[in-house]
């Protein structure tokens, strides 16, 4: 993941906070059992002392090589379970001092084996893309909130022939994207989502985004208007190849789950039809998952981008389609 050196030291710096907040909230922690559990606090000072003494046991023994730590060892222990021991019997958890960290994986570093974790680069991400909004979408817009009651048993496609109604069409589309979450890390698939407005295509994107960033990989998100934004920009206003704004266009190839919403809402021309089958195929040669959700039908696609960009998605992608009443206008009804 590009950065600059000032955007990796805001990152950093957000670590700095995570690590003195668990910190502060230890010792806050620890200073109310204290009050409440005297027998707590003699305890620790108890295995303070004994740990020192096991450090100059253990001191001595290398040099002699005939002095027994054993009773140390399981003095400790003894300590140990006696804390937690107090700990339940006050009602506290075992855990109550050992609050988790953010992200168990890196401990809150950033770093696993002097190698970025999957949270740090989700935070450049965030940073470069201005995502934070994404992750307060992701709370409400998610596998556990999505609801089949906006699709009707009555209502069916004309257009699609397929038989189905719009409730069993959406369980379908909604084990598809399940297929695609459950298989991400070893499948490398892709999804084309079709569909007219307000039949929830943004929200079963949503809905893949969080289950894949849950997993730990990277997930950019980007409305077809940014992307060939970063796009323009990396071609005609870039300085020099440290410029910027050359960070936010190479990750675009680079992350593990790219979600481009609503394409063709954009000013389609030669350069866009270029830049966005440079992006669909780069990405297919890496095997980097793509999800994209448009207003179009494949057709439309055709005429719009092209043969070689619509035999790509008809040959790599799961071409998923909803259909429904607007869901929008829906939630608007239910309100009156």
């Amino acid at each position: 993941m590009s950065l600059t050196n000032h955007q990796y030291d805001q990152i950093m710096r957000q670590y700095e906070i995570l690590r003195s907040d668990r910190e502060s909230l230890i010792h806050n922690r620890r200073e109310e059992i204290y009050a409440k559990i005297p027998r707590f606090q003699a305890i620790d000072n108890e295995i303070a002392t004994s740990s020192v003494d096991l450090i100059q046991a253990s001191i001595e023994g290398g040099l002699t090589g005939s002095v027994d730590t054993s009773n140390l060892h399981s003095k400790i222990e003894e300590l140990i379970q006696e804390k937690l021991s107090l700990l339940q019997s006050h009602g506290y958890g075992v855990d109550y001092l050992n609050p988790p960290y953010h992200c168990p994986d890196c401990k809150d570093t950033g770093y696993i084996d002097h190698r970025p974790c999957h949270c740090f680069t989700q935070r450049a991400i965030d940073l470069l893309y201005s995502q934070e909004h994404i992750q307060k979408v992701f709370e409400v817009e998610n596998f556990d909130h999505f609801s089949f009651d906006y699709y009707a048993d009555d209502y069916y496609d004309d257009k699609s022939g397929s038989g189905i109604s719009a409730k069993e069409n959406a369980h379908k589309a909604y084990e598809d994207a399940l297929d695609f979450v459950h298989n991400f890390s070893t499948r490398h698939d892709n999804i084309l989502l079709f569909g007219d407005t307000g039949v929830g295509k943004t929200y079963l994107s949503n809905c893949i985004g969080k289950a894949v960033l849950d997993q730990g990989y990277s997930v950019i998100y980007l409305t077809a208007f940014q992307l060939f934004e970063i796009f323009e920009k990396n071609t005609f206003h870039k300085k020099d190849a440290s410029d910027d704004d050359t960070v936010p266009y190479k990750n675009i190839f680079d992350c593990d789950l790219l979600i481009i919403d609503d394409l063709g809402t954009e000013f389609s021309n030669s350069f866009t039809t270029s830049q966005l089958f440079q992006c669909i195929n780069e990405r297919l040669l890496h095997k980097r998952s793509t999800v994209i959700s448009t207003n179009l039908r494949i057709g439309d696609i055709a005429n719009t981008y092209g043969e070689r960009i619509s035999s790509r998605f008809i040959e790599h992608y799961t071409l998923i389609t909803l259909f429904g009443q607007d869901i929008r206008v829906q939630k608007s009804l239910s309100e009156f």
